[in-house]
């Protein structure tokens, strides 16, 4: 487990070096980097204030259906909905999921925010590790 948490804080810390210094900073209207998650079935959680939730799959992450959560502990975790459609594909054929860069925007999530936060995690049905990224 150590080395998993020192593996990804050195992914993390490359990517802030990699990505231009106007979006590692970014204000309002522009993403802020949370962090990365490496994971075969299901991805640490996140934390969002609402508006939109980005995530970014490595282009070594696996083939696939992926769903995102929000994570509540009184209640059955609720499916967060994209134009419409509970799950995503990635890498497959026909799919327009994900962009270019193998990224989604989950667009007006302010109704996934209980308290001041929605608490975001991915999960994964197919086999394999994936990499992936999350930005508020």
């Amino acid at each position: 487990m150590k080395g998993k948490r020192i593996q990804r804080y050195f992914l993390v810390l490359t990517f802030a070096f990699i990505i231009p210094f106007s979006t590692a900073s970014a204000g309002a209207g522009e993403w802020d980097l949370l962090g990365g998650d490496r994971f075969s079935d299901e991805s640490d959680i996140w934390l969002s204030g609402g508006g939109a939730f980005k995530i970014c799959l490595s282009s070594d992450s696996q083939p696939g259906y992926y769903r995102l959560y929000e994570e509540d502990p009184f209640n059955r975790d609720d499916v967060v909905y994209s134009n419409g459609v509970k799950g995503l594909y990635f890498k497959t054929a026909g799919s327009n999921d994900f962009d270019s860069n193998g990224c989604h925007v989950f667009k007006d999530i302010g109704k996934y925010v209980d308290g001041d936060q929605a608490e975001f995690y991915l999960k994964k049905y197919s086999g394999g590790e994936s990499f992936v990224w999350f930005y508020d």
